[in-house]
Order: structure tokens, then C-alpha cells, then sequence
């Protein structure tokens, strides 16, 4: 996009990352951002934090942003829909792509973990296998 840090607005917050970290933005900035299809078209400034981190995510939109235009999600069909004036848009999400960052996403947490912290699985009284399908669960 050819941004640089000097197109960032400075503000002196911290974000509180997923797993509860504290992360220091570079900056702010706002940016357009718009959606199509055939039946319609929106755009919207959008203020973006701007943060270094490793991810398998270009860019998080927030409830913020989606209720700017208008947007129902539905996470199972990847599907986001929205209206204009000259009808519904539809956004489809990328099977492939979604179950990659997501996999990126899962390896980058993985990478985080000391294994000297995590603790055995230790057989509790009481708990019956269960058999499903032929695999023992």
C-alpha cells in the first residue's frame, strides 16, 4: 500500500491482544474500504490500528466497522451480507483460505506454548471410553 509510519496518528493507548497480552500500536490510521458485488456498492472510512505482530491475518474488521455497513454475518456459510440502495451485496468468504489463516493462526499459538508447562493426561476414576463409528473416544 506504500504506507509508511509517519502516515500513522499517534495515540498513546494499548490494545489488549486475544490471549490477553497488552500490545502497543505503532499508530492509527484511517483508510477506505469497500464492498461490491452486482448489486450494489459501499465504502467507509475505517480507523485502523496498526500493530506488529505475527499472524495469518492481513487485517481484523470489528463490530464497529461491520455495523458501519449494516453487515450479517454468518460464520458457518462464510458468507457477509449488507444493504444498499440499489440492493443486497454478498460477500463470500474463501473456504481454502479462511481454513488456512486459520491454520496459520492455531501454529503461531502453538509456537507460543512451553511444553515444560503443560501437564500429562492423567486416567480419572470414574470416566468410561465411549465408542463412536468404530473409534474409541
Amino acid at each position: 500500500m506504500g504506507l509508511r509510519e509517519v502516515n500513522l496518528f499517534r495515540a498513546g493507548t494499548t490494545l489488549l491482544g486475544f490471549s490477553g497480552e497488552r500490545v502497543q500500536p505503532l499508530g492509527f490510521i484511517a483508510l477506505p474500504v469497500s464492498f461490491s458485488d452486482d448489486n450494489g456498492y459501499a465504502m467507509n472510512m475505517v480507523s485502523f490500528a496498526v500493530i506488529r505482530a505475527k499472524s495469518g491475518y492481513n487485517t481484523i474488521l470489528g463490530r464497529t466497522t461491520l455495523n458501519s455497513f449494516g453487515m450479517v454475518i454468518s460464520m458457518p456459510h462464510l458468507y457477509a451480507k449488507f444493504p444498499t440502495s440499489s440492493g443486497i451485496v454478498t460477500i463470500r468468504g474463501d473456504v481454502r483460505q479462511a481454513t488456512r489463516c486459520f491454520q496459520i493462526a492455531a501454529q503461531l499459538v502453538a509456537d507460543q506454548l512451553d511444553p515444560r508447562k503443560s501437564q500429562p493426561v492423567v486416567p480419572q476414576e470414574g470416566v468410561i471410553n465411549v465408542t463412536l463409528g468404530g473409534r474409541l473416544f
